[in-house]
């Protein structure tokens, strides 16, 4: 593997330069190296990238196609009835749109549920990308289907080692409203049995929780606990209407819960995620764009400072979720279910590097870098990308955008002309 000099950057502080060799940092110093390549610093400040706990990539292809309606109505009209027939192209154009976007805000990698992995694989693996992907697990009360699903996920999770270790499989049952009780057990298990990540949707509306007490006697937190699924391999998007009970049992078993704030305001909810109460009882508070169907766009650090205003507003309370909390959101609080190494540099970590540009007008006078990059800053201060100690975008320059953009417009106006003309 080839190796990198990124020089005359900020770390903790000091100028200094990142030499990284075979995928990793070999050494932060001031010693003069030779490297096959050299990404100029340019006195930026070098951190690791942000950790996107749960979108559904390839959904950038519904981006302002079906806004300002209601979640099931949005599900039920303007993206299930599309899935249906999506390609495997589609998805893959899809993703490759949602991996240049996260690639210019800074994202390294990211947590997906989407249909037809190897789509969303072959993007992850030509930009760079580090990822965990599942593919989307709905059954909707079907035993055949779901025992299909079982089969797919078996199968997927052995072809998963054609690709770099950059891409793992996870298996993500999409909700407890479209699987079936066996299925989540299955996937419970199987996922226990292989130590990976399980991705699902939790305790997303008021209905959802409702719905679960008529059907099961209990909360969807607790149902999940009854099925064996709550432990620190479980990565919940959403996690809103909860319970004191719900909250100690996702702080009991280490469960990341991926606050979506964006997504949950457009789609409008009704319920704001219990950030400090999670916290405090040892639950994994994360932060997640969703997909770009209901966000609109794929922008972490816009995201925190939704995140921490709304926490903010809604307890009435300035104190709270401070910046530094906010951004330990995207690095430091999930970097280890997924592997990674947390938002500290140093030499035997990964080489996976973000430059911010300090001389942009919102990251001064440098009175803290945690709140310019909450509340001041969005991806656009993000100058160049390293993952796996390969450049990805250097000086905001990313290999191929032109096209990536161009060939997923094609692929969204196939996806939506299909079904339209099939409607009217």
């Amino acid at each position: 593997m080839a190796s990198l000099l990124i020089r005359d950057v900020v770390v903790e502080g000091r100028r200094t330069n990142i030499f990284c060799e075979n995928g990793r940092i070999a050494a932060i110093d001031d010693l003069p190296r030779a490297a096959d390549s050299v990404l100029e610093g340019r006195g930026m400040l070098a951190m690791p990238p942000l950790i996107n706990s749960h979108t559904h990539s390839a959904m950038t292809l519904f981006r302002g196609n079906g806004d300002d309606l209601p979640l099931m109505e949005w599900l039920e009209t303007k993206v299930w009835p599309y899935e249906q027939g999506i390609t495997e192209e589609e998805v893959y154009w899809g993703a490759k749109l949602a991996c240049l976007e996260m690639v210019k805000n800074g994202i390294g990698f990211f947590n997906d549920m989407y249909w037809d992995f190897h789509a969303v694989a072959r993007a992850v693996e030509e930009t760079g990308l580090r990822a965990h992907l599942s593919a989307v697990f709905i059954d909707f009360g079907d035993a055949a289907r779901a025992k299909e699903q079982e089969r797919t996920n078996i199968r997927l999770f052995e072809e998963v080692r054609q690709y770099s270790d950059r891409i793992r499989f996870a298996v993500g049952p999409h909700a407890i409203y479209t699987v079936t009780e066996p299925a989540l057990r299955w996937a419970a298990e199987f996922t226990a049995e292989h130590d990976i990540i399980l991705h699902t949707h939790l305790s997303e509306t008021e209905q959802e929780v409702r719905d679960c007490h008529a059907q099961h006697g209990c909360s969807p937190v607790e149902y999940l606990h009854r099925l064996g699924m709550l432990s620190p391999r479980l990565v919940a998007a959403h996690t809103i209407w909860l319970s004191e009970e719900d909250i100690r049992l996702l702080g009991e078993h280490r469960v990341v819960c991926a606050h979506n704030p964006v997504s949950n305001m457009k789609l409008a909810v009704n319920g704001v995620y219990p950030y400090s109460k999670l916290k405090d009882a040892g639950a994994v508070t994360a932060i997640a764009t969703d997909g770009a169907g209901s966000n609109n766009n794929l922008d972490l650090l816009e995201e925190l400072k939704v995140a921490a205003l709304l926490q903010k507003f809604h307890n009435n309370d300035p104190t709270a979720l401070p910046a530094e909390e906010a951004l330990d959101m995207a690095i430091e609080n999930p970097a280890h279910v997924f592997g990674l190494s947390g938002k500290k540099l140093f030499v035997g970590r990964e080489a996976d590097i973000l430059l911010i540009d300090l001389g942009k007008p919102e990251m001064n006078p440098p009175h803290s870098l945690a709140s310019h990059l909450v509340y001041s800053a969005n991806g656009s201060v993000v100058d160049s990308l390293v993952v796996d100690g390969r450049v990805l975008m250097e000086h905001r320059v990313v290999e191929g955008e032109e096209e990536i953009v161009a060939k997923a417009n094609e692929a969204a106006g196939r996806m939506v002309a299909r079904v339209d003309e099939t409607v009217s």
